[in-house]
C-alpha cells in the first residue's frame, strides 16, 4: 500500500478500503503472451488510418450541438469537429488545456486537485539468474529507497534475466532527479542489498520516470483524504458533449482492466445519447 500516493500515511484511508473489498480474494495477475503491447496493438491495426499520431491537443470548445478539438500536428495547427468526444487524458495533462465553456466547478475541481502517484521504474538485466541459485526469491518488498523488487521475465524461458525496482513518492522523485547513468547505478547498490551479486551479473539497464513524460506526468491516480467522497463522484460524469474513460475514472486507477472497463462505460454514454 506504500506504492500509492506519498506513502500509507498519506493516503485516504476510505479509498484503500474499497480497493482490498474490489480485489476480493482475487490475487492473480495476468499478461499477454508475447507483450502486453500486443492489445493496443491489435486496436491500432484495426482503426489505421483513424488513429492521427502526433497530434498534441491545444483546446477544446464545445456548444451546444458541437464539438471542437484543437491540436498541432507536424507544426501545423489543425482542428476535428464531432457531436460528441471522449477525453482519455490524464488528468495532470487535461488541466492545462483550454477549455471553453469552462467545465462545472466541480469537474474543474477534480481535474486541478486529483492527484497521480509518482513512479520510477529501474530495468536491470542479468547474464544469469543468480539469485535462483542463491535460493532467492525474485520479489521483495524491502524497506529500501527501491522500494519493491521483482522479476518482470519470470515466465520467459532463457539464461538472462531482468530485476526491476519499483519506487514511487519521495522516493520515485529523488532517483527521478538523478540522470541515467547514476540512476541505474543507484539502483543497483541498492537492490544488491536483498541481491548480492546483482552488479557482477549486470549487463545493461533501463528506467523510466512516469513524472518526466509529458503524457502522462504521474502514473496513476490516488486519493488524499476526504477527496474519494468529494471528487470521486465527479471523475467519470459527462461534461456536456464531453465524455470521459481512462483508468484514473474507473474504481481501479493503474490498472488495464480499469481503462478498458472505463472505455466500455463512456462508448455506452455516448451510444445512449445518441438514441
Amino acid at each position: 500500500m506504500d506504492l500509492w500516493g506519498d506513502g500509507i500515511e498519506t493516503v485516504s484511508a476510505l479509498s484503500l478500503l474499497r480497493d482490498l473489498a474490489l480485489r476480493g480474494s482475487e490475487r492473480s495477475t495476468y499478461a499477454i503472451q508475447g507483450g502486453n503491447d500486443l492489445l493496443p496493438r491489435a486496436f491500432a491495426e484495426r482503426l489505421k488510418d483513424h488513429i492521427h499520431y502526433g497530434a498534441a491537443v491545444t483546446r477544446i470548445e464545445q456548444s451546444e450541438s458541437r464539438i471542437t478539438v484543437h491540436y498541432r500536428q507536424g507544426g501545423l495547427l489543425k482542428r476535428m469537429s464531432a457531436d460528441r468526444a471522449i477525453c482519455t487524458l490524464p488528468f495532470t495533462v487535461l488541466r492545462s488545456i483550454p477549455v471553453s465553456p469552462a467545465f462545472s466547478p466541480e469537474k474543474a475541481s477534480a481535474i486541478r486537485d486529483l492527484p497521480s502517484t509518482s513512479v520510477t521504474r529501474v530495468y536491470l538485466q542479468c547474464r544469469e539468474r543468480f539469485w535462483k541459485k542463491a535460493g532467492l526469491p525474485g520479489t521483495a518488498n524491502t524497506d529500501l529507497p527501491v522500494m519493491w523488487l521483482w522479476e518482470p521475465t519470470i515466465n520467459q524461458p532463457g539464461p538472462r534475466g531482468i530485476l526491476e525496482s519499483y519506487s514511487s513518492g519521495q522516493w520515485s522523485r529523488r532517483s527521478a532527479a538523478l540522470r541515467e547513468p547514476d540512476r541505474l547505478d543507484w539502483a543497483l547498490k541498492e537492490m544488491e542489498k536483498v541481491y548480492p551479486g546483482l552488479r557482477e551479473n549486470y549487463e545493461v539497464g533501463a528506467s523510466k520516470s512516469w513524472d518526466e513524460d509529458e503524457w502522462s506526468r504521474g502514473d496513476y491516480a490516488w486519493f488524499r483524504p476526504g477527496q474519494l467522497t468529494t471528487l470521486g463522484p465527479h471523475l467519470a460524469r459527462p461534461e456536456g458533449r464531453i465524455h470521459f474513460a481512462g483508468d484514473h475514472t474507473s474504481l481501479q486507477p493503474g490498472w488495464m482492466q480499469g481503462a478498458l472497463e472505463s472505455g466500455l462505460r463512456a462508448a455506452a454514454e455516448v451510444q445512449a445519447a445518441r438514441e
